[in-house]
């Protein structure tokens, strides 16, 4: 779960399109001190259970700090934060459980 919570609270730089912010995503994941493939995974399966519009908006929330970012998640409507921290807790848990 911690790994979870540690995603959104990374500093990540967000640019262009879902590709760039998933490599982003990657690098600043793993520059944080976790593995590489728990990164890989976590991108990639947040990349797979949101849609381009919402994964950019989290990358973007990501970019802006753990405290920046976090209030940028909370003024999202409730339904998008719903979105967001289903695919965070599924993703987390099956990337935590060796899963991809």
């Amino acid at each position: 779960m911690a790994i979870v919570a540690g995603a959104l609270a990374l500093a990540l730089t967000a640019c262009g399109g879902t590709g760039s912010s998933k490599a982003a995503m990657v690098k600043a994941c793993s520059d944080a001190g976790e593995d590489k493939a728990m990164c890989t995974c976590l991108a990639d399966g947040l990349e797979k259970n949101l849609d381009a519009k919402t994964f950019s908006t989290v990358a973007k929330a990501m970019s802006k700090g753990e405290e920046d970012g976090q209030k940028m998640i909370e003024n999202l409507p409730a339904e998008e934060q719903g979105k967001i921290m289903g695919a965070m807790m599924t993703v987390g848990m099956s990337c935590a459980m060796g899963g991809g």
